[in-house]
Formats: C-alpha cells, sequence, structure tokens
C-alpha cells in the first residue's frame, strides 16, 4: 500500500549492471497502473480526512507537530513515491537507450530490440530523429568514430641490434 510494488521496478534497475538494459517488465507495470490509481485514492481519502482532524481541533496544519500530522505526511509521502518510482525507471531506461543510440548508432542490435517496447521504440525514433536533424543544421559532422586499438607486446628487449640489409 505505501508504493511497495513500485519499488520493485527500482530494485530491479538496482540489481542490474549500470548501463545495462533488463527486459521491460510489462506485467509489474500494468500491476501498478492498476494499483496506483486505487492506492492513490485511498491514500488522498486518508491524507483528507487526516486534515480535516487536524483543522476540526482548531490546529494550523502547517505548524502542528501530532500524530494526525504525521500520518498525513506519511500518506503524502506514499502519494509521490507510487508516481516517482515509475517515473524514475521509465527515465532510467530513457538515459540507457540515449547512451546505446550514441555508442551503436540509430539501428540497435536484435538483443537490445528485445528488451524495449513500443513506447520505448517511438521513444528511440524521435531521439534519433532529433539528432539527425540537429547534426543536418551545423557543419559539424558528430558521428561516434570507431577507433581501432593496436595491441602489441614486446617478446624480448634488445638494446643493441643490428639490421643487416
Amino acid at each position: 500500500m505505501y508504493g511497495g510494488r513500485a519499488s520493485q521496478l527500482l530494485k530491479e534497475l538496482g540489481s542490474c549492471e549500470a548501463g545495462q538494459l533488463t527486459p521491460f517488465d510489462v506485467s509489474l507495470i500494468h500491476l501498478i497502473k492498476s494499483l496506483r490509481s486505487k492506492e492513490c485514492n485511498e491514500h488522498n481519502l486518508q491524507l483528507q480526512s487526516l486534515i480535516r482532524k487536524i483543522e476540526d481541533q482548531n490546529l494550523d496544519v502547517q505548524t502542528t507537530r501530532n500524530e494526525d500530522h504525521f500520518g498525513a505526511v506519511i500518506h503524502h509521502l506514499s502519494l509521490t513515491r507510487n508516481k516517482r518510482c515509475p517515473m524514475a525507471y521509465m527515465y532510467n531506461r530513457a538515459e540507457v537507450i540515449q547512451s546505446f543510440r550514441w555508442k551503436v548508432g540509430p539501428v540497435l542490435p536484435q538483443e537490445i530490440q528485445q528488451k524495449r517496447n513500443y513506447s520505448e521504440e517511438e521513444y528511440l525514433k524521435n531521439h534519433s530523429a532529433a539528432i539527425e536533424s540537429y547534426m543536418s543544421e551545423l557543419d559539424l559532422d558528430l558521428t561516434v568514430v570507431s577507433l581501432t586499438f593496436l595491441s602489441f607486446s614486446c617478446l624480448r628487449t634488445n638494446y643493441f641490434s643490428i639490421i643487416n640489409e
């Protein structure tokens, strides 16, 4: 009731490596959407009743520090948490998709595409279109250059070597 389901999304993000994209949890998102409206209504009713109770006692809602005030604070924080957790989940996924766009390019590998949902695909299309539009307006080429690194090792150190031709 106090944002437990929504916090599962953030636990899922915390369990994976930074910059990695986990499969989109459609079932949990739909469950949170269905529960959120019910929970938000319950929290809102409780919050309003606690505020009315404080006002009925002729106390100032802003300065009163009693059990009703702290109950109202808990319900208010639960309301905001129920909204913030799914937003943080989606924002984090959007940042990862943006980072993949800059690293890999506009066409992501199949393994990454399978982990996205429809709204994220649309987001990537719009983000790529915005980048392409911005790049076309500049004279500067903003494409990511793939660097080739050469690795070599020395098997033996010769301080003096003579080369005969």
